[in-house]
């Protein structure tokens, strides 16, 4: 759509001139309309029109003047002039501002459709002109982002450049902080050649423009399932929502999850190269923590730099946790918080980083990272304690969380047993023809035909015989609908060997014979 400003003294000039404008079809919005000059530049400043028609005969100042004022400030904005006098003068000094066109009144409606056409025209090349040289400047900027993160030439020189950009969000007193996102899977339809080009591509512009979205950001990426993000830091509530908002935006857009690692904050350009290599090594730590996760490098150089055993306690409590034993883990939390109130807010973020990490492996080995994620309280961890300092908050925090990754693990654990009966209820149905027995299927689920036993009740609301009884039956009133079975075939295939046995057990259950049955549903 392009935006038109009308400029004429003449109040059924200007209307007619709308009433035109509308019966050309074309594109175009007419924003507002002025019957002096002065009226028409503060609207020219206002609106910002794509298109302007203007009269040269004005009560106040000619329209050639108002044009070469809004030249002044804009020198692509199409003109088109409008007047009843057909002056070389008029039509040299229309030149001379770039006009698009210079029509005589009375206007037909094609006269301002051929006009308007031409403006249209320009206002496209004007456009794709503007936007070449803005990707032109964004893919300089990124070139230059990337030769100072990995140093490829001087970094003085690099920032220089960066800096020199009028569409670069960086400046030199300005501290910073490096994301470095990673795409967590690449589908596999598209894992390979320009697919996968295209597909990191889709990934790093959605990655940049989220991050814009909240702060000022230069972004790069570095390859198709990698890109690197750099902040202005006003605050850590900025870091959190420009990560908030590229997570979102990729889930809603792509439907794909990111681990980000996150730089400690650098006070000027030249130590971007190290803030990088720290971002991109918290993000690494994701085959350690699991997918999905936010690490900054504070937490894993705590790892990193502390002592890697860990006292007798706490591989109780980290054991009790991966059990699922709630009971043990608040009690052991109860001794631990209080020696570890005893220590400096330094040595307790240390030590509390430390367990919360093995924690985080505990919830990758089983598997239940869909679920910490789903839960707003359990949502990077690793991030929320970077930014606490206090001893006793971080302390109830790490309680809190040890609890609730102990009852996800309890319920998980909870939840596999019915899925192991409907495993075995699935058995038994495909086994009729053979030995479908106790034995056989305590052997298949690798359990104690005792403990079996007594859970198949518990879950299943009926002893393993009578499930077995029954949907042997089932099956078998299944079968002898099908008139081309014999009933030696349809005994043999519910784990009868012998046909009158079948019969007289069929009867029993069902209070027909098998002919019976077949002559009173067939």
């Amino acid at each position: 759509m392009f935006r038109l400003l009308i400029v004429d003294d003449e109040f059924h000039i200007r209307e007619g001139l709308k009433h035109h404008v509308l019966q050309t079809g074309l594109p175009i919005e007419i924003i507002a309309a002025a019957e002096d000059g002065e009226t028409a530049l503060r609207l020219f400043e206002e609106q910002r029109p794509d298109i302007v028609i203007l009269d040269i005969n004005l009560p106040d100042i000619s329209g050639l003047e108002v044009a070469r004022r809004i030249r002044e400030k804009d020198e692509a904005t199409p003109l088109l002039f409008l007047t009843g006098y057909e002056s070389l003068t008029y039509i040299r000094e229309a030149i001379g501002l770039q006009t698009v066109d210079y029509l005589l009144k009375p206007i037909t409606k094609d006269e301002l459709t051929t006009g308007l056409q031409k403006a249209q025209d320009c206002v496209v090349r004007q456009r794709k002109t503007a936007k070449g040289l803005e990707q032109k400047r964004s893919v300089a900027l990124e070139y230059a982002l990337l030769d100072l993160l990995l140093q490829r030439r001087s970094v003085d020189d690099t920032i220089e450049e960066l800096l020199s950009e009028n569409n670069s969000p960086l400046s030199s007193g300005a501290p910073y902080v490096v994301l470095c996102c990673d795409l967590d899977v690449i589908p596999f339809r598209v894992a390979e050649g320009d697919e996968r080009q295209l597909y990191g591509y889709a990934f790093s512009r959605l990655a940049i423009e989220a991050a814009s979205s909240v702060s000022g950001t230069l972004g790069a990426a570095i390859a198709p399932d990698r890109v690197i993000l750099v902040l202005p830091v006003a605050g850590r509530k900025i870091v959190e929502a420009a990560i908030k908002q590229v997570r979102t935006t990729l889930e809603e857009y792509m439907g794909i999850s990111t681990t980000i690692g996150i730089s400690r904050t650098v006070l000027n350009l030249n130590r971007l190269p190290e803030a990088y290599r720290e971002a991109v090594h918290a993000a690494e730590h994701k085959g350690w923590v699991g997918n999905g996760q936010v690490i900054p490098f504070e937490s894993v150089q705590i790892v990193e730099t502390t002592r890697q055993d860990l006292l007798d306690k706490e591989f109780i409590l980290i054991s009790e946790i991966r059990a699922g034993n709630n009971g043990a883990v608040l009690s052991i939390l109860q001794d631990w918080s209080t020696q570890l109130g005893e220590l400096p807010s330094r040595q307790v973020k240390m030590m509390a980083t430390q367990l919360v990490l093995f924690v985080m492996r505990v919830v990758q080995s089983q598997s239940l990272i869909h679920l910490t994620q789903q839960n707003s309280d359990l949502n990077d961890p690793l991030l929320v304690l970077s930014q606490m300092s206090n001893g006793n908050e971080i302390i109830q925090y790490v309680k809190n969380y040890f609890v609730q990754v102990g009852r996800l693990i309890q319920q998980s654990k909870e939840a596999v047993v019915p899925r192991m009966f409907e495993q075995a209820k699935t058995w038994i149905r495909e086994n009729l023809h053979e030995d479908a027995s106790l034995n056989g299927l305590a052997q298949h689920l690798h359990l104690s035909p005792k403990y079996l036993s007594s859970r198949f009740k518990q879950v299943t609301g009926e002893c393993f015989l009578d499930f077995l009884t029954r949907v042997r039956f089932e099956r078998a009133r299944e079968l002898l609908l099908d008139s081309q079975r014999k009933v030696c075939e349809v005994a043999e295939a519910v784990g009868f060997g012998d046909t009158n046995y079948f019969s007289i057990a069929f009867k029993k259950n069902t209070g027909f014979t098998p002919t019976e049955f077949r002559k009173r549903y067939l």
